[in-house]
């Protein structure tokens, strides 16, 4: 956080102070909770742009994640019909908002599909990874309770400073997912530029991204036996 974001908030906050609270005594209480201050006003922005979906870039930003997490665990863990719902909310939100129909499709309700496709093939290499279903969909991965790494929208790996040169892992298998929901994508064979298409879009990739998953894990069995 940049020390011009805390001042900014701190005059609009002034602003709406009562005129009975002296501009001298506000002033001497500001330099003395500076640092307090500054924290909060963090932790707050930090929760704001995880609410979007924004790249994380510290710790805090990391920290503020956790609790958007827990939440989208409840969405994925829905039956589709249900997280499909949750979709075209998001979609009708979009489009009330003036947004174009092509980038509402391909920047948000293609890349959620895709992005919990992923999850589900992630998850299937061992990683606890959950899709975010935010204003910019985004990728998360847990470890340890925490999330350690984001990938947004634009394909941007994000890992937590404390976790950089850790997962080299995660680099591969998510390289590799991706792969194979692009090569997913083909065998589907469906445009999802309406309602419609994405529907039967979304469904058929998560079904073939299970597939998949049972396809591995019956074939590592019987190279086991």
């Amino acid at each position: 956080m940049k020390a011009q974001d805390v001042d900014k908030f701190l005059a609009r906050w002034q602003a709406t102070l009562s005129p009975a609270f002296a501009p001298a005594y506000v002033d001497g209480y500001f330099r003395r909770h500076r640092a307090e201050i500054e924290a909060l006003v963090d932790r707050a922005l930090a929760e704001r742009a995880a609410r979007h979906g924004e790249r994380p870039e510290d710790a805090v930003d990391f920290l503020a994640y956790d609790a958007v997490v827990a939440a989208q665990r409840l969405v994925d863990a829905r039956p589709d019909r249900q997280v499909l719902q949750l979709l075209m909310r998001g979609v009708d939100a979009q489009f009330s908002e003036g947004y174009a129909e092509w980038a509402v499709y391909g920047n948000f309700a293609v890349e959620y599909v895709d992005t919990r496709t992923e999850s589900i093939l992630l998850r299937d290499a061992g990683w606890d990874a959950v899709p975010l279903l935010l204003d910019r969909p985004t990728l998360a991965v847990v470890k340890d309770g925490h999330v350690v790494a984001t990938r947004d929208p634009m394909g941007w790996l994000n890992i937590h400073p404390d976790r950089r040169g850790a997962l080299n892992q995660l680099h591969f298998d998510l390289h590799r997912t991706e792969a194979k929901t692009l090569h997913l994508r083909g065998v589907v064979g469906i445009t999802p530029n309406t309602k419609d298409r994405l529907t039967k879009y979304a469904v058929a990739m998560w079904k073939q991204a299970r597939k998949a998953t049972k396809q591995a894990t019956a074939l590592h069995a019987g190279t086991r036996s």
